[in-house]
């Protein structure tokens, strides 16, 4: 019998082409990877992998496994789902990922509702950037991640995964409330006026750190990055003591006072909040009731 768990890891190789890349996008240390894919070559009986200078490539076994394996997996996810559907009952462990602002944002007020109409269902939470969470739901250690793509900047589609999009989330400049920017006309001042500002973005590697660089270097000026948070209440909060400037989201909720925020000459990235599952996952009840729960608190 062929393990799930490791159909997906030589899946994931097959895409990355090294253990070591397979190894940083799943979390996995590299000899995890390299014992996943032995013990599945164990159960199939047959190599599944070649050297081929620093990459491995997969043997024509390994590349009819893999081409079997996406249907392999969503056949299996639609019949657990029917299976499940059959009891129309909504109970059992969700486990969720979410970014930071949907996190500290959407989930309290989806929590409440949830307990209050499926009182047998339960939420497991954490914080995760959607290059974390999504590998992971993609493995099945999670059953939904709750992410936010950018115009410049889209997430791939992936078959593996069905997305449901929640809601467009505007940006905005976000100034300390006595900047010479603050309570300018929408559209009035251009990016080029922020040159010399010193700037509060996401931490490396985070679409929250590429938006500041995206929107300053498309005109020309390199921002001065002086702090690095995910947490739009702690950007604010830098914002009114004078510490810098920041791009914000809808989402972050209204300007704290002391803070202004600013509509830039040249607009600023449009983000885009969505809901993933595994493919035929949708159809679980718990999953379904958690996605409608997510759909009527973004609306509200």
């Amino acid at each position: 019998m062929l393990d799930v768990r490791r159909l997906r890891v030589l899946r994931e190789l097959a895409a990355r082409g090294t253990i070591a890349a397979t190894a940083d996008a799943l979390g996995y240390t590299p000899p995890a990877v390299s014992q996943q894919i032995a013990a599945l070559e164990r159960e199939a009986g047959v190599a599944l992998l070649e050297r081929n200078g620093r990459k491995r490539r997969l043997t024509p076994a390994g590349e009819e496994l893999v081409a079997r394996t996406e249907a392999v997996l969503n056949a299996l996810e639609a019949a657990e789902a029917a299976v499940e559907r059959v009891t129309t009952k909504v109970a059992g462990t969700v486990r969720l990922a979410a970014i930071n602002s949907i996190h500290n944002r959407l989930l309290p007020a989806t929590l409440g509702e949830l307990a209050q109409r499926h009182p047998d269902l339960r939420l497991s939470t954490q914080e995760l950037e959607p290059s974390e969470s999504l590998p992971a739901l993609k493995l099945g250690d999670l059953d939904l991640a709750l992410a936010a793509e950018y115009d410049f900047a889209p997430i791939a589609a992936d078959p593996a995964l069905e997305r449901h999009v929640l809601a467009d989330d505007p940006n905005h400049l976000a100034v300390p409330a006595e900047h010479t920017a603050a309570g300018a006309a929408p559209g009035s001042v251009p990016i080029e006026d922020f040159a010399g500002e010193r700037w509060i973005a996401g931490r490396l590697g985070t679409f929250c750190h590429e938006t500041v660089l995206h929107t300053c270097r498309r005109v020309g000026v390199e921002p001065l990055i002086a702090h690095r948070t995910n947490d739009f209440d702690v950007s604010y909060a830098l914002v009114a003591a004078g510490a810098g400037i920041a791009i914000v989201p809808s989402l972050a909720g209204p300007p704290p006072p002391g803070v202004a925020l600013v509509e830039p000459a040249e607009g600023l990235p449009l983000r885009r909040l969505f809901a993933a599952v595994r493919t035929g996952a949708a159809e679980r009840p718990a999953v379904a009731a958690v996605l409608s729960a997510l759909g009527a608190g973004v609306t509200a």
